[in-house]
């Protein structure tokens, strides 16, 4: 599957440029590239949940919010040429806090281990701590996801510690990493 699917989107929807990669906001067109990746449980990894998505559900979800709410967002992930990489996404934590909570995924093996993913985390943490009144964002991912918790450090979020048992992925609960950054980190960082 290609991931050209967006290749003629306008210049007036980028969110967000960074040196490797543009987050943006998913179009019509990018809708099937996204289903595809979204349910091929081989290019998901082993880390991540196995649920699939109709394809109807998706364009549902599209065409009602665009996949943007007040208490969560996608992006879509592209290189400077607009080809899609990935995704990246925020969404609240509870109920009693501002935090958020990011996730993300690069779909393709070529685009791993290049930074990108880390890029992008980088990307999102500085749109939401300029733009919204929030103290603390997070990721958490499971133990042995080596590759995420690799992200988060590069990224410049600090180790909590663990959250036992706290996803369910391929039929097993997992221990997941809590990683975060505050506010006031990320204004050290940005010195």
């Amino acid at each position: 599957m290609a991931c050209n699917a967006a290749s003629h989107v306008k210049e007036d929807v980028l969110l967000i440029k960074g040196k490797e990669v543009i987050l943006r906001y998913a179009q019509l067109p990018d809708l099937e590239t996204l289903v595809y990746f979204a349910n091929n449980a081989e290019l998901k990894g082993d880390y991540v949940r196995t649920l699939l998505k109709s394809p109807s559900a998706f364009k549902k979800e599209f065409e009602a919010n665009g996949f943007s709410s007040e208490s969560s967002e996608l992006f879509v992930i592209t290189d400077l040429t607009n080809q899609i990489l990935g995704v990246i996404g925020h969404f609240s934590t509870v109920h009693y806090s501002s935090a958020r909570e990011l996730g993300f995924s690069i779909f393709s093996s070529d685009s791993k281990n290049k930074g990108l993913a880390t890029e992008a985390v980088k990307l999102l943490t500085q749109y939401l701590f300029e733009g919204l009144p929030i103290n603390r964002i997070q990721i958490c991912m499971p133990m042995e996801h080596k590759a995420c918790e690799k992200v988060a450090i590069k990224a410049g979020y600090t180790k909590e510690g663990v959250a036992r048992g706290a996803i369910f992925v391929k039929g097993c609960y997992l221990d997941t990493f809590v990683y975060s950054m505050l506010r006031d980190e990320f204004v050290q960082l940005s010195r």
